[in-house]
């Protein structure tokens, strides 16, 4: 009989986890620990090789809790721990209001640094309290002063930095958004079923939709070639882009009674511009892994940009045959990266796959009001 055993290792709660991985959380309690070291070393060196009564102001508390190091532990550890959070504080209220990306963003983060440097002013009151210790004036000003100007120059060279690693990011997804586009258009299966079609039709003597399907094929490219290279394209030309698009595949697939392809597209011509490249990996995943010839298979793809903003949603019937594991996410993904960084707070993705069907649906806010 083998003998018992009981394993310790519990999982932990999912909020847990979350707390625990936290970027934010590790920083903040990394930033914490940097302010309680400090704090401690100075205590012991104030302790250890200054006396008494050459002490600088302001450090009497010290000496005051000489003989009780945990309990002047304790202390250091909770006045830290409020200045840490309100450090922080001020760096994630900056962000929460400058990536709505208003107008009225910097007059509510200036009466918010009033505030904060209020609230600093109402801790150094609480601090001289609960010590009972008189604290002159000059001694407030200057604490209160450091606390708040280190607080908006933490902010502000964090929000920097971000703002460094978002243009990174942005420019590595826009290149990896660029090469998929520029697989998905230019592999050779793609052409070679383009270029066999149009060949097809100038045999039969169609020579309006071989003209058309060449005209397709030209935008498609020179749009990918030139707009690509832009941070924003005008609406007008992406919508253009992605109807050429449609257009080249509806020419590859054969015309069967089970296959129903459906693609509305809507503008209202106020000027507004979008990030090219953006929607054109949902179209390539709808026909790539939604397009069947042996059983009844859909593409509906909607479009409609109205004051500003875009509505989008693509529909397509799950062939199983056609799904390849993980690759199917691969542009999806880089798309959801994209918008996180372009439009922060500005857009909806909703992705469903119920019932044997793919469905996407997007809004962004092209505009800010």
């Amino acid at each position: 009989m083998k003998p018992l055993s009981l394993s310790l290792r519990l999982p932990l709660p999912s909020v847990v986890k979350r707390f625990v991985v936290n970027r934010e959380v590790r920083l903040l309690l990394i930033h914490l620990l940097i302010w309680v070291t400090v704090s401690l070393v100075q205590y012991y060196l104030m302790i250890r090789f200054v006396p008494a009564g050459k002490a600088p102001a302001g450090t009497a508390v010290i000496y005051q809790y000489a003989s009780q190091p945990f309990v002047y532990l304790q202390i250091t550890l909770l006045m830290n721990l409020i200045f840490v959070i309100c450090v922080h504080g001020c760096y994630w209220f900056y962000r929460w209001v400058f990536d709505r990306d208003r107008r009225w963003s910097a007059p509510v983060f200036f009466g918010f640094a009033v505030a904060l440097f209020i609230g600093f002013a109402f801790l150094m009151g609480i601090y001289a309290g609960i010590f009972e210790r008189h604290i002159d004036q000059a001694m407030v000003v200057s604490s209160v002063s450091f606390s708040w100007v280190y607080a908006l120059v933490f902010t502000f060279v964090r929000a920097y930095r971000q703002q460094k690693r978002d243009q990174q990011r942005l420019i590595q997804q826009k290149t990896q958004a660029e090469l998929a586009a520029l697989k998905a258009q230019v592999n050779p299966h793609f052409l070679f079923n383009t270029l066999n079609n149009l060949y097809g039709t100038a045999l039969t003597g169609d020579s309006d939709r071989t003209a058309v399907g060449i005209e397709h094929l030209s935008g498609v490219m020179r749009h990918m070639v030139e707009e690509s290279k832009r941070d924003r394209t005008p609406i007008g030309k992406e919508i253009k882009f992605l109807e050429d698009t449609i257009e080249l595949h509806q020419m590859r697939i054969p015309r069967l009674d089970t296959i129903r392809i459906q693609s509305i597209m809507r503008w209202d011509g106020l000027q507004a511009e979008i990030a090219p490249l953006l929607l054109v990996s949902f179209i390539e995943n709808a026909f790539k892994y939604g397009i069947s010839m042996s059983q009844p298979c859909f593409v509906d793809i909607r479009l409609t940009v109205e004051q500003g903003q875009l509505s989008f949603r693509c529909r397509n019937s799950i062939i199983p045959t056609n799904r390849l594991g993980a690759s199917t996410g691969t542009g999806i993904d880089n798309v959801q990266q994209r918008l996180a960084l372009l439009y922060p707070k500005r857009h909806t993705l909703t992705i469903q796959e119920e019932n044997d069907v793919f469905d996407v649906t997007l809004t962004i806010v092209l505009q800010n009001s």
